[in-house]
């Protein structure tokens, strides 16, 4: 349940040779890839913690209303206790035992109390086992909180940066040819998802971006999935988790690509051996060869 708040190198994308990117802003770029990831991981986790406390609080007042029910219930035998000083009052109401004789009224009112107390004691325990648990949640909680906010001081600063080299690139930039227009598929799911990444093209990548302006890796493949229904998560390794995995003789227009190792990236295949996708932080969404990284696998979404 931690989150490392180290960056960790990820393998650097290919850089076209036309486009010379200062070194400091290259090192950034290459380690903002891994904070993303990270900091995605840890949405995941605050929610589910959350979700953990809020469980916990339920059940917790749960069982206060039960050791409040049984506390009185406890007081009743003891009323009822007091009136057994009236024996014949207590004779109409007892049980005949299986002998045939009326059982002992303070026998059966020590017992009920016993029974009653046995009840207490393993809600009480019960209650203290979960006060401990949901203590430990929340102090999770607060942890986890603040490596969110330290991460996303981090990710800012280093987007602040990447800011400054994409507003150089703009303004040095020659206008850009058209993109190419999608072909036509087959399939109408893959043809919605691959419309919807061709209409992203030239977009600049942008840290957690789920667009519509900017997007990060996971967070295009996301978005373009969404728009046939079906929900992804923004992170790669997590999407390598939700598909079906495929082979590369099976692919198909609007799977999906996922690279390196440890799952750092994931574009949507869009035929004739390539695919689009938002390489990484000071770049644009593009089209690229299949292979222009190390692929780790291939999956479709379900």
């Amino acid at each position: 349940m931690t989150v490392a708040l180290a960056l960790v190198p990820v393998p650097a994308l290919a850089e076209p040779p036309d486009e010379p990117v200062p070194e400091r802003v290259t090192a950034s770029a290459d380690g903002l890839e891994a904070l993303v990831n990270q900091h995605n991981d840890l949405q995941e986790e605050l929610r589910a913690t959350r979700d953990r406390a809020d469980a916990l609080t339920e059940e917790l007042l749960s069982l206060e209303r039960r050791l409040a029910a049984n506390r009185g219930r406890v007081g009743q035998v003891a009323v009822a206790a007091y009136r057994v000083a009236r024996p014949r009052s207590m004779a109409t109401v007892l049980p005949l035992s299986p002998a045939g004789r009326r059982m002992d009224p303070l026998l059966k009112l020590e017992r009920l109390s016993r029974e009653r107390a046995e009840v207490i004691t393993d809600l009480s325990r019960s209650h203290q086992r979960l006060t401990a648990a949901r203590r430990t949640t929340q102090l999770l909680l607060v942890r986890q909180r603040d490596r969110e906010h330290l991460l996303s001081a981090r990710v800012r600063q280093i987007e602040a940066e990447i800011a400054k080299l994409n507003q150089a690139r703009d303004a040095a930039a020659a206008p850009e040819s058209p993109a190419e227009p999608p072909p036509a598929l087959a399939s109408a799911a893959g043809a919605k998802v691959v419309r919807f990444a061709y209409a992203q093209l030239g977009k600049n990548y942008r840290w957690a971006g789920s667009g519509p302006d900017g997007y990060d890796c996971s967070g295009l493949t996301s978005a373009a999935w969404a728009t046939v229904g079906v929900k992804l998560p923004h992170n790669a390794a997590q999407q390598w988790r939700t598909v079906n995995r495929i082979k590369r003789t099976e692919l198909r227009p609007g799977d999906l690509v996922f690279y390196y190792r440890d799952i750092g990236h994931v574009a949507i295949y869009v035929g004739a051996g390539k695919v689009i996708h938002a390489p990484r932080p000071g770049k644009r969404i593009r089209i690229d060869e299949t292979d222009f990284q190390p692929i780790h696998g291939y999956g479709r979404p379900r």
